[in-house]
């Protein structure tokens, strides 16, 4: 029975290093800017904020940055993909993340969510976990 413990010990970490690994070729294969930090890997914001369709606008006072994810917005004759006509109210909603410089909360429309490693300023850009691209940010981009 302890084998059994240990050998799933043993293939659950390979999983895990294969991921970050993978995630970090991802995104310099993706032209994202990366550098590190205590020894975790972190993405250039802006560039992934470029990439994804997202506004981005920073806020020197609270020191933080504000993404805005919008997709194109139909009027209400238009047919949505599955062929059916949209309600009067329904239009795809907009998707909003907020970070600041040294905290490790983030805000995802609305919520909060925590971060293993606080977004970094380096060379005048901000710096954020792959989680912050590949967890919240991405997924906006498939919105139709």
């Amino acid at each position: 029975m302890g084998k059994s413990k240990s050998g799933k010990m043993v293939m659950m970490t390979a999983v895990l290093v294969l991921s970050l690994a993978v995630s970090g070729i991802a995104g310099a294969a993706a032209g994202i800017t990366t550098m590190k930090k205590d020894g975790m890997e972190l993405m250039n914001l802006r560039q992934a904020a470029g990439m994804y369709g997202y506004s981005i606008e920073w806020n020197s006072k609270d020191r933080s940055v504000s993404l805005v994810y919008m997709d194109k917005m139909m009027d209400d004759s238009k047919m949505m993909d599955d062929g059916e006509m949209m309600d009067d109210g329904m239009k795809p909603a907009g998707k909003m993340i907020k970070v600041w410089i040294g905290s490790k909360k983030i805000m995802v429309d609305g919520k909060n969510v925590n971060l293993n490693m606080a977004p970094a300023l380096y060379d005048g850009s901000t710096y954020v976990v792959n989680t912050v691209i590949a967890d919240y940010m991405k997924p906006a981009k498939d919105m139709k």
